[in-house]
């Protein structure tokens, strides 16, 4: 539905942000890869656009309505993965779609927002242990099959966006420790038989980098390390990374983009695109904080805080204070998948605060029932 949107809403100090991100991963990809990967990426950002503008015309409500449809959908693609989907180094994680590969396990997490969103919407008295228990198997499946693949990072991403939904739909604190703490203490059987070795050697390579920073498991850390540790204050200027242009930093077009910015820009413009991603996360906070629409306010808190994962962790990990598990950084990393993930994430929470003043619960929710 289209009606009930004003453009009056539309956030013009948060989209230039975005702009800015976008160029300055295009001119990084640029630098660590070749123009054939700056152009794919190019064409990724124009569909990405395309969905961005063609999803802000639907009433957010409408995707609430098709969640479980939606979850249904992309739940089968992981289940199909094994069998239809295609290798690449060692990890089943793509279908390939002519000379370009999507990866379902991305869409994933925001099926699992609007999921979780439209099962706790309107709880006005807080969640049960019911409420906490379907959504915590509505987390836990999807998470397992990518787990499976094998796909920590993406996997991992799903807990904080579990997390964050129902402390925003009302969990009572008791119940929220205790979720915790059991989180932690299955844990050891997350490592005992879904971890594959050579996960387990990053996590062995971060807490004890010692035993693993010659050529084994800890050599992206210490190429990463040394990466941002040459760029200094000011940096070796752009396409002049040694780390980089020698190739010796692994995967630097995409899971390890950040340590080429640290690299050639240096320590001062590396944190000015901190901050921009710092501007663009509190103007997510503040969508949601200004939300009076329940559903929409627990999407928004969702995928605020999937952005907010995924930039917290890539950073950490590229400094070598996080393991290493595979993480993107949000508009600016390579990868089609990624970044038309973070497009419709983007244009759901400015639909949502574009018709964030209108209280559309009152007239919808015999439409979601």
């Amino acid at each position: 539905m289209i009606n009930n949107v004003s453009t009056k809403n539309f956030d013009w100090f948060m989209f230039p942000i975005l702009c800015i991100i976008l160029t300055v991963g295009v001119f990084f990809i640029w630098s660590a890869s070749s123009e054939k990967f700056v152009f794919r990426q190019l064409i990724w950002i124009l569909m990405g656009f395309t969905l961005f503008f063609t999803l802000l015309y639907f009433d957010y409500l409408s995707f609430a309505h098709y969640a479980y449809i939606i979850y249904a959908c992309v739940l089968s693609l992981l289940l199909l993965l094994p069998i239809l989907g295609g290798s690449v180094k060692g990890s089943q994680r793509w279908f390939s779609v002519g000379s370009f590969s999507i990866q379902p396990s991305e869409f994933m997490k925001i099926t699992l927002v609007l999921t979780l969103a439209r099962f706790l919407r309107y709880r006005k008295y807080g969640l049960g242990l019911f409420d906490i228990g379907i959504s915590l198997l509505l987390t836990l499946i999807p998470m397992t099959l990518i787990i499976k693949q094998p796909d920590l990072g993406t996997a991992l991403i799903m807990v904080p966006i579990l997390l964050s939904i129902l402390y925003t739909a009302g969990i009572r604190l008791h119940h929220l420790l205790i979720f915790i703490g059991a989180g932690l203490a299955v844990s050891p059987l997350l490592w005992m038989f879904l971890l594959k070795s050579y996960q387990k050697m990053r996590v062995i390579g971060f807490l004890w980098p010692e035993k693993t920073a010659d050529w084994g498991a800890g050599y992206h850390r210490l190429q990463s390390l040394i990466a941002i540790g040459s760029g200094g204050f000011l940096g070796a200027g752009w396409g002049n990374g040694t780390q980089n242009q020698m190739k010796f930093l692994p995967e630097r077009h995409t899971d390890f983009i950040f340590a080429v910015i640290a690299e050639e820009w240096g320590f001062l413009r590396a944190c000015f695109v901190l901050l921009l991603y710092l501007v663009f996360l509190t103007c997510g906070i503040g969508i949601a904080r200004n939300t009076r629409e329940p559903c929409g306010r627990l999407i928004v808190v969702g995928l605020v805080t999937m952005f907010a994962t995924q930039i917290v962790v890539n950073v950490c990990m590229t400094l070598g204070i996080a393991p290493i598990v595979g993480i993107t950084l949000p508009f600016v990393s390579y990868g089609g998948s990624s970044m038309l993930t973070s497009f419709v994430a983007l244009s759901i929470i400015f639909n949502i605060r574009m018709r964030s003043k209108i209280d559309l619960a009152s007239r919808r929710l015999h439409e979601i029932r």
